[in-house]
């Protein structure tokens, strides 16, 4: 029960963070941004099928993989994106800016924290650990960035961070579909 309640907590306080905060005059800025995070979370999903670093464990109604992962690409990482572009300090100095890309890196590892310590809705396996997710959120919100103003470039920093991940990881290729 307590898995369930705090999935509904993360994805509401997300929900409802970007219906108040976000900035819907110019979502369509934000949009390719929002399918690439999408596209790239589905696409890791879908590799590492037969080979997972990261579990999330049921709940009362969500029972599979599958539909959290789901929840995560169509909704969750949507509205974070959304949030995240939509109060990113452009303006700013990059000093500044790279403070707000750690906070964030900050507030997800803390969740993942609290998701995995605490809650038991995450669990690592394949030698991930929480540190291998603080690292990966640094690239995720630093290729998020990136990704807004230099598309092409964050497409193949997401590549290479991918070969990086498979490398250290150990997929072997008899494992993908």
């Amino acid at each position: 029960m307590l898995i369930f309640f705090f999935r509904v907590l993360l994805i509401s306080s997300f929900l409802i963070t970007a219906i108040k905060l976000g900035d819907w005059k110019n979502w369509q800025r934000y949009y390719p941004t929002i399918l690439f995070v999408m596209v790239v979370n589905l696409a890791s999903s879908f590799i590492t099928y037969h080979h997972i670093l990261w579990n999330y464990n049921p709940d009362i109604f969500v029972r599979t993989q599958t539909t959290i992962e789901l929840l995560n690409a169509f909704v969750l990482l949507p509205a974070v994106a959304f949030i995240f572009l939509s109060l990113f300090p452009f303006a700013r100095s990059k000093v500044y800016q790279a403070g707000y890309i750690a906070l964030w890196i900050l507030i997800f590892s803390c969740i993942e924290l609290v998701a995995h310590y605490i809650v038991g809705s995450l669990s690592y396996k394949n030698q991930w650990s929480w540190f291998d997710s603080f690292i990966f959120d640094i690239a995720l919100f630093s290729v998020t960035r990136l990704h807004y103003s230099r598309p092409f470039w964050a497409w193949g920093i997401s590549l290479i961070i991918t070969v990086i991940i498979y490398t250290g990881f150990g997929f072997s290729a008899g494992e993908f579909k």
